[in-house]
């Protein structure tokens, strides 16, 4: 991709990359509660009162499973992961990559919230979003 290109992002207000790529949640002043991604409310108390706020950079894998058959447009297979944020009582749903799927990844490992490519576009181009791999 030249620099002249503009890469292709899904979801850019649910993660930020500076100064290191970092989920951003809701957490509501009032109740405490946490949201992934970001409610215009806090789903229990209904209290308007959510700031926006990142996320710890690691996580814990809760459960994962291997998908080797999906739309056309995601390139199989990949990870697909619970990721645990246990401070803050929330957990997400997203691609988990890895060099061996089979191997690599474990329940209750900590994984890392990084930038990749996670479909492809109609053009044939590169999709980026937020994912996990396993921490260093």
């Amino acid at each position: 991709m030249s620099e002249t290109e503009e890469r292709k992002v899904l979801h850019p207000d649910f993660f930020t990359e500076e100064p290191e790529v970092r989920l951003i949640a809701g957490k509501s002043k009032s109740s405490g509660n946490w949201t992934f991604p970001p409610y215009l409310a806090d789903p229990v108390s209904f209290q308007d009162d959510v700031e926006h706020l990142p996320l710890p950079k690691n996580g814990v894998l809760h459960s994962f499973t291997i998908v080797r058959r999906s739309l056309p447009d995601f390139p199989v297979p990949f990870g697909l992961g619970l990721i645990d944020f246990p401070d803050q009582k929330v957990r997400v749903m997203a691609q988990v990559e890895a060099d061996d799927l089979e191997k690599d990844l474990s329940l209750g490992m900590e994984v890392e919230t990084i930038v990749g490519v996670v479909r492809k576009a109609k053009d044939g181009s590169d999709i980026f979003s937020y994912k996990f791999k396993p921490a260093k």
